[in-house]
């Protein structure tokens, strides 16, 4: 016990302790002390030149202005060279940070941070002096020209590496690009004297000059560096020593290399011993052109789970949009990956609805718009004609392609003849199809179509009806599209009468003085329509009374179920106005 109460003594000394007792058992507990809150004045500036660093260059983003603007201390470190030297060589890299910081940020280049630049071994090949002076001496020099000291550092600095070989007045640029596209290129090494010869130019401009192709100055830079390694693939480590990032030209070169007709396994070996890597959207762009010779390449490269994996996202890729470099749709290559790699129905479901997992509302459409992903291709149709014809125009696929296709407001013959097809096929229309309609026919050059699909419609409706197929619920779902979306719709009337819109980019509204006579042959096929689907009057039930000799009375008498009759009728009446066909009717007997 003695033991006991020292313990317990000495735990009560114990700052912020607190000793508690519950069911025999005690407890300590201890209240920990408030961390402090940091203060920015309270950290180095060591600390804040290394978050500036980190910020994005890029002069759309503002991030560097916007942190040099927080206050005085912020504003001085983002002026000091060692500040921004540090977000150059952060942001582009040691090799190419001298050559960012003149092509994307001169305004922030000075002598001294050149200086600190060139000290952590940022190169200055000789197309960079050229380019400095070039810049120097522009007829329309601006805000954007190069000061004097600049221009007078990037002179001595080219003459100090390079001397009398300097060269300030030539373009590095347009030779090298004139070495690649005229020089002997060929498969066979035909002229090897000549190719020879090229290559020795080329090495020279890498080797003695530290030339390098860069973004931003001559030919798109994943084409460059395609023709260099055509040339001799040898000479792509040499640009990597040079400052390239293989890694942002690696996949639009071996999707090349992938397309090529003659492509073998030991041509692709070539490019994967000097740098490059089979990433998965290298292998997706490969499997795109849907090509044997490919995929017996990439089989011996990548395992059966990447390919199957790279086939299924190279099929969700091909149904969506097109962005950057598209990837093109064509029905013999989505034909050839789904029967290759035995793509599922669920698969093709995620590639074409925009939500898949979403229910359907109780209309039958699906709740977001566009319901299908290709609908944001610049030419969504061959997509939808191969939903049908793999389809069959009943498939809820087909339904979600059908919305889309009605609903892109686009003057487009193409998908003009597109709605002919589907009707062909049999694809239905639904009510909430008078309302996308509807919609359509205020764009310009849209009327008429628009007025050729309703009139499309009402004769499948009214095929339906005589056929017998038409329930009542289905009868009154049309009726109140037609009267919501059209007949009794004020705002639509005086659109319609006043206003066109026109789809596409440009978009807009116009004013016209006169309604077209498509729209109003619309409102009056609509109003037709919904008269046809008014529920028919009951016959009048007559019966014929003739005399024992078989023939007709000459005096008529009234037939005893002319009775029966007129109770029908005021039930037939008072079923009608409940539905609100004639709206609302009070005190019906």
């Amino acid at each position: 016990m003695r033991t006991s109460q020292v313990n317990l003594a000495a735990l009560a000394l114990v700052p912020g302790a607190s000793i508690t007792a519950n069911n025999g058992s005690i407890y300590l507990q201890k209240t920990l002390p408030a961390r402090p809150i940091i203060d920015q004045s309270s950290l180095p500036d060591e600390i804040w030149s290394r978050v500036f660093s980190f910020l994005d260059p890029a002069p759309s983003s503002q991030t560097t202005l916007r942190f040099s603007q927080v206050c005085k201390r912020w504003h001085d470190i983002s002026k000091d060279p060692h500040s921004r030297v540090a977000l150059f060589v952060k942001n582009y890299g040691t090799k190419l940070a001298l050559y960012a910081a003149f092509k994307n940020h001169r305004a922030a280049l000075t002598v001294p941070v050149a200086r600190l630049l060139r000290n952590q071994k940022a190169a200055i090949p000789r197309f960079l002096v050229q380019l400095a002076d070039k810049e120097y001496h522009r007829t329309d020099r601006g805000k954007k020209s190069v000061s004097i000291p600049l221009y007078v550092y990037f002179i001595q600095e080219g003459y100090n590496m390079y001397g009398n070989e300097a060269a300030f007045k030539e373009d590095d640029v347009a030779k090298f690009e004139r070495l690649l596209y005229t020089g002997p290129v060929t498969s066979n090494e035909s002229d090897s004297i000549g190719t020879a010869a090229v290559v020795d130019a080329v090495r020279t401009l890498l080797d003695k000059f530290g030339y390098l192709p860069v973004r931003g100055v001559g030919s798109p830079l994943d084409e460059t560096v395609f023709l260099l390694s055509k040339l001799d693939i040898s000479l792509i480590p040499k640009l990597v020593s040079n400052g390239l990032d293989l890694a942002s030209v690696n996949d639009q070169v071996l999707e090349r290399v992938l397309w090529r007709a003659d492509i073998t396994d030991a041509y692709l070996q070539t490019y994967l011993n000097n740098g490059f890597k089979l990433t998965s959207n290298a292998i997706q762009k490969g499997l795109q052109i849907a090509r044997q010779a490919t995929l017996d390449v990439l089989v011996k490269h990548v395992s059966q789970e990447q390919l199957a994996e790279c086939a299924k996202n190279t099929v969700i890729d091909m149904f969506g949009p097109s962005t950057g470099r598209s990837w093109h749709w064509v029905p013999e290559s989505v034909d050839f990956i789904i029967e290759t790699f035995n793509i599922s129905e669920d698969t093709i479901r995620t590639a074409l609805f925009t939500h898949p997992k979403s229910p359907r509302l109780t209309n039958g459409g699906r709740p977001e718009f566009p319901a299908t992903r290709c609908y944001m291709k610049t030419n969504p149709c061959p997509v939808w004609r191969w939903i049908l014809r793999n389809y069959g125009p009943h498939h809820e696929f087909t339904r979600a392609c059908y919305d889309d296709a009605l609903s892109r407001a686009a003057a487009d013959r193409d998908l003009h003849l597109l709605h002919d097809e589907y009707l062909e096929a049999g694809v239905r229309f639904y009510p909430r199809h008078v309302k996308i309609l509807a919609c359509r026919l205020l764009h310009r050059d849209m009327t008429a179509n628009a007025l050729h699909l309703l009139q499309a419609l009402r004769e499948q409706v009214a095929d339906d009806r005589d056929a017998g197929c038409l329930s009542d619920s289905e009868r009154d779902d049309w009726m109140q599209a037609v009267r919501v979306e059209v007949v009794d719709n004020d705002e639509w009337n005086h659109r319609m009468r006043t206003t066109q819109l026109e789809g596409g980019a440009r978009g807009g509204a116009y004013r016209i003085s006169r309604p077209p006579e498509d729209a109003l042959r619309f409102l009056e096929e609509s109003k037709e329509l919904l008269t046809e689907l008014l529920p028919p009057i009951p016959a009048i039930a007559t019966v014929v009374v003739r005399s024992s000799s078989g023939s007709r009375r000459t005096s008529l008498q009234r037939s005893p179920s002319m009775r029966s009759w007129v109770k029908r009728m005021g039930i037939w009446w008072k079923e009608q106005c409940e539905k609100g066909v004639w709206g609302v009717v009070e005190n019906v007997v």
